[in-house]
């Protein structure tokens, strides 16, 4: 009996990996891998393949110390597809192969937020083990593929913050940012100054990235954002410790909390930040938004600045009331203000910061004051589910996420965050 070819030559295919993160309402995740392999296949589908993902994470169910842990997680395959080498999808056999993975709150991120440190950082190491399943039917020019051996570390690295340029800015009391920039196609007047949460100070790193990628600023730089506002530079400067820290060296920090007294080391250079890159991209109007840390901040700059800048977007606000003099509210009534958070915040208690503020703003005769409070932070896309099938709840400091998608609306007369914003600047 004849044997044919493609019953007796079987092949081992070999490649690399290439990872595509894409930023989500709860933090990021790597979401797209794309194969490089030294032949062509004649077609893949998702159940070819098995993916694992092994990076650090925190254990959580080791309270309180809450170790950093190496650990392996299966990774689901949303899609598979033939591509070119950039991942776009072909009818034609293929090197390149596109696998599109599931992420959610739980899994996928490439990053590790570290209960010591309380900071975010890129999990070292974090690498993807891409294996053929044991039903996969994969064939080469009709050749069976009996096995895919894939090099462990990944090739290279793309982001959906991959828009945003970074640079290095060092202030006159020589304190360093890394900062990440965005610029419009088109020429704007205006700015907004991003100012990022605890999680993502630089203390173990300088990477303005993951100021983007830990929150969703990406959204700043989208088409709704940036039609709602007629164009806007992002300006996202990465604290090299944290905005709440009094003196540069994080000695108001302990016990896993900030002890805040309503100052920050960091408020001359960084003005002096915003000052330089206004002058470098010649808007005219600035607005200062920021979330937990960055909300501290925000509302220091107010008090400090008042109308120096156009508006001011305070989210989860960590300023204690008490510690905000009646000179500093006086100031806070002249500004516009907008506020937001969740009524069920637990790591910046409402009763302790905004609620009380807010109160005192508007009984100094507050000229262009709004808050959006909630009762809880939830999904409102309809996509992320709980495991009952409800609109999955975030944790209730998180309520920057409905900075992220215009889904902040103010208690009394329902304007939208970013429609409030556009109107200050136009």
């Amino acid at each position: 009996m004849k044997v044919k070819k493609n019953e007796k030559e079987k092949i081992t295919v070999k490649g690399t990996y290439s990872i595509h993160i894409d930023g989500f309402d709860w933090g990021c995740g790597t979401s797209k891998i794309v194969l490089a392999l030294d032949h062509l296949l004649d077609k893949v589908s998702a159940e070819d393949f098995n993916v694992t993902e092994t990076k650090q994470t925190t254990d959580w169910t080791k309270a309180p110390q809450f170790p950093v842990i190496e650990a392996t997680f299966s990774r689901q395959i949303l899609a598979a597809y033939l591509c070119d080498k950039s991942g776009n999808k072909t009818a034609h056999p293929s090197k390149n192969v596109a696998l599109e993975l599931y992420v959610s709150p739980e899994e996928g991120s490439p990053l590790l937020f570290s209960m010591t440190t309380m900071m975010n950082s890129w999990s070292h190491p974090y690498y993807l083990t891409i294996t053929k399943s044991d039903a996969a039917k994969l064939t080469s020019n009709g050749i069976e593929v009996t096995a895919i051996a894939i090099d462990q570390a990944f090739t290279h690295r793309t982001t959906s913050a991959d828009i945003f340029k970074t640079d290095v800015f060092e202030a006159e009391d020589h304190v360093k940012y890394a900062y990440a920039y965005y610029e419009p196609k088109t020429a704007s007047d205006t700015l907004v100054v991003w100012l990022h949460g605890l999680g993502e100070g630089g203390t173990k790193q300088t990477d303005a990235f993951v100021t983007i990628l830990a929150n969703k600023v990406t959204a700043l730089a989208g088409r709704e954002f940036q039609e709602t506002l007629g164009n806007a530079y992002i300006l996202a400067p990465q604290c090299p410790t944290y905005w709440m820290d009094q003196d540069g060296k994080a000695t108001n920090f302990s016990g896993g909390a900030i002890h805040a007294d309503g100052t920050s080391f960091y408020m001359a250079s960084l003005t002096e930040l915003i000052d330089n890159y206004q002058e470098k991209c010649g808007a005219s109007k600035v607005i200062i938004a920021g979330c937990s840390n960055g909300g501290y901040m925000t509302l220091l700059l107010a008090m400090a600045h008042g109308q120096k800048y156009d508006a001011y977007v305070p989210i989860c606000e960590a300023v204690p009331d008490s510690v905000i003099s009646d000179e500093q509210i006086a100031v806070l009534a002249q500004v516009p203000l907008f506020f937001i958070y969740s009524k069920d915040d637990t790591t910046v208690d409402p009763t302790l910061h905004e609620m009380p503020t807010i109160k005192r703003i508007k009984a100094a005769g507050a000229k262009n004051l709004h808050v959006s409070t909630t009762e809880h932070v939830i999904d409102l896309s309809g996509k992320i589910k709980d495991a009952k099938g409800n609109p999955y709840q975030y944790n209730g400091h998180w309520s920057w996420i409905y900075f992220d998608n215009n889904d902040a609306k103010c208690d009394e007369c329902q304007m939208r965050v970013w429609e409030w914003m556009a109107k200050q600047v136009k």
